[in-house]
């Protein structure tokens, strides 16, 4: 599900999202995995950096099959369970003492594009795709929508997420939803390089101090305003437009919104 490797120093730490079968998407266990094993690092007075990346071509990649058949028959108890769990993920990565960075391999999109948007740097191959598809299977970027504020500026965040179009990693630097894009074959240096810079050369108390400054303003209602999101999260599951627009992603066929356009023009 996971794999964790110590190197190329012992301060520094590669969680890996190790579904490249399923392009890396997002499900309970993998969710659990990554939340679970990222307060146990942050935790280690060793570790003073943790890379996150994805196994394979994808960083991660779209929604989990498996988990969206399940959706469809879920109650709306199980539903918020579920967002509520990703939303603690989400708020893990961004109150972890030790910065996290994103290695974004490939396409990072929906829950796997907040996962970037919820590290503290994010460094991207050029040919990597980003972006918050969620409308167009009739869900609700609800959490994401909490972390983008602070990063984005209003136009580009409701480009992306009213959209829900993907975006190429130069126009993702643009924006700030990433830190740099960087040359196809080059990541693993560029990676390193900022792991390296501040693993050797920083304060671990320092920089855990300089994270809570940053997030200060909205630390206190980061975690109310997630539990919030899930919430709209879980209720959007179960609308008409959601449960079509998820019937349609999983036969292969077009949503009834586009069926409508098609039919009126």
């Amino acid at each position: 599900m996971i794999r964790t490797e110590r190197g190329p120093h012992p301060s520094i730490v590669t969680v890996t999202l190790d579904r490249p079968e399923k392009r890396n998407a997002l499900n309970g266990d993998l969710v659990r995995a990554v939340r679970d094993q990222v307060l146990d690092l942050g935790a280690d007075a060793q570790v003073r950096v943790i890379v996150l990346t994805g196994e394979g071509s994808a960083f991660s990649a779209g929604a989990d099959l498996d988990a969206l058949r399940t959706l469809r028959s879920a109650s709306r108890e199980e539903n918020e369970a579920d967002s509520l769990l990703l939303a603690s993920l989400f708020e893990t990565l961004v109150r972890c003492p030790v910065p996290v960075i994103a290695r974004v391999n490939g396409p990072a999109v929906a829950g796997g594009c907040g996962l970037v948007s919820a590290c503290d740097l994010a460094y991207a191959e050029e040919s990597a795709r980003f972006g918050f598809t969620e409308v167009r299977i009739g869900f609700v970027p609800a959490m994401v929508s909490v972390l983008l504020r602070t990063r984005l500026r209003e136009a580009d965040l409701r480009d992306l997420l009213l959209t829900g179009r993907l975006v190429g990693a130069r126009e993702a630097e643009r924006m700030g939803l990433i830190t740099r894009c960087v040359e196809n074959g080059t990541l693993d240096d560029v990676v390193f390089e900022s792991a390296r810079r501040i693993a050797r050369d920083t304060s671990r108390e320092a920089v855990a101090r300089t994270k809570g400054l940053l997030m200060e303003e909205r630390a206190a209602d980061l975690g109310a305003s997630l539990r919030a999101a899930a919430a709209v999260n879980a209720s959007a599951r179960k609308t008409a437009d959601c449960m079509a627009g998820v019937d349609a992603f999983l036969s292969g066929t077009d949503g009834p919104w586009r069926v409508e356009w098609d039919r009126l023009g």
